[in-house]
């Protein structure tokens, strides 16, 4: 299944403005794949120590925050955004 993963802010810098992944199906499967492109400091921009999401990352999945609702499971075309924590004044 092919996935978008979009990125902002910092991140966008970092790993540009997006990138498509074939995946398993699953929220985690698509980040994973997307480290096999990006690299390992993707891992841990997205995923803490113990292997989890991130509390100062937002996600997003086609517009709605996994930490509202827990999403896992993906379908074909599906976008994930990612954007790292944001200061401002």
């Amino acid at each position: 299944m092919r996935v978008k993963i979009e990125f902002f802010a910092t991140l966008r810098e970092k790993y540009g403005k997006s990138l498509e992944v074939d995946c398993d199906g699953t929220l985690k499967g698509a980040l994973l794949a997307a480290s096999k492109k990006l690299g390992e400091e993707f891992l841990r921009d997205v995923f803490d120590e113990k292997g989890n999401y991130r509390d100062d990352r937002i996600i997003l999945v086609n517009g709605r925050n996994i930490k509202d609702e827990k999403i896992e499971n993906l379908r074909e075309n599906t976008k994930i955004s990612i954007f790292p924590p944001i200061a401002g004044g």
